[in-house]
């Protein structure tokens, strides 16, 4: 976008935008859709979401959610859930529509009283300064058995002009697997997929038993947390999985099937240091 784009920016055409999603995010919440009805929704929903999470993160109006599970039930505190990529299918069940449509009157009302800023052209965007900087573009990827979560985020890291290291992909040079595991360690982040690869639980309360993450991927969580710092560790979850005691104050991002994850992915990377391009993710 131009500067000359942003003074084309029309605000009635902004807020009829926003109240038209709003609407079809009614109907899906309201769950009265024929067949035919749904997916005309659901895939005007998917079209035009990017557009207005922009508009409504643009105004101050974005919110990331922390999501408890039942108590009866227990398991992962979901942070950092970002409700618009939880329309269709909330953690725990937790119905993100609301959430949304408050936003979206928000960002209406910013709007309205011409307090909306100015879209930034990619020459007035300067890479914030951060005195942890570092030129290690190197981003250990702790993986369990779903190899098509492997292959997704490693290519999300390459995008982003990261060096993902795979352990099974690095040569062994007659090293056991413990010291090849510390030989490629020296890296700027860790990213932590804890997919459901394992299913057990506590011996006394057989069952019932729940989804885990392979003992691999939760020690070598600890080694990183350990080794890095917990603000340079990310786990990535997918799932309703039990999470591993001791592991509170890292930065636990759902994978969920909108991507919403990448955005929030770089941001933690960005955070750390890495010179990231948000560009990029889209």
């Amino acid at each position: 976008m131009t500067t000359s784009d942003n003074k084309q920016e029309n605000p009635k055409d902004q807020i009829t935008a926003l109240e038209a999603f709003k609407r079809e995010v009614e109907k899906w919440a309201d769950g009265n859709l024929l067949p035919s009805e749904e997916k005309a929704t659901r895939s005007y929903i998917n079209r035009n979401t990017r557009m207005i999470q922009e508009l409504v993160w643009r105004a101050g109006c974005g919110k990331l959610m922390t999501v408890s599970p039942p108590p009866a039930v227990g398991g992962l505190i979901m942070r950092n859930v970002d409700p618009f990529s939880s329309l269709f299918q909330g953690p725990y069940g937790v119905n993100m529509s609301p959430v949304v449509l408050d936003m979206i009157d928000e960002t209406i009302g910013v709007i309205e009283s011409g307090k909306l800023p100015a879209k930034k052209t990619n020459e007035q965007q300067e890479p914030r300064k951060s005195t942890k900087a570092t030129s290690n573009r190197k981003v250990f990827l702790v993986h369990g058995r779903d190899n098509e979560v492997k292959q997704a985020v490693a290519r999300f890291l390459e995008k982003l002009d990261l060096e993902p290291i795979i352990l099974h992909e690095r040569t062994n040079s007659g090293l056991t697997i413990i010291e090849k595991f510390e030989r490629n360690s020296d890296v700027a982040f860790a990213v932590v997929l804890m997919t459901p690869d394992d299913y057990g639980g506590i011996k006394e309360n057989l069952p019932p038993q729940r989804d885990r993450a392979r003992q691999n991927v939760v020690f070598e969580l600890g080694y990183f947390m350990g080794k890095l710092g917990r603000n340079r560790v990310t786990a990535l979850l997918k799932g309703d999985l039990e999470r591993p005691s001791d592991s509170d104050g890292i930065i636990y991002i759902a994978l969920d099937p909108n991507d919403g994850w990448k955005i929030l992915l770089a941001k933690e990377l960005k955070e750390a240091g890495l010179t990231i391009d948000l560009n990029k993710v889209v």
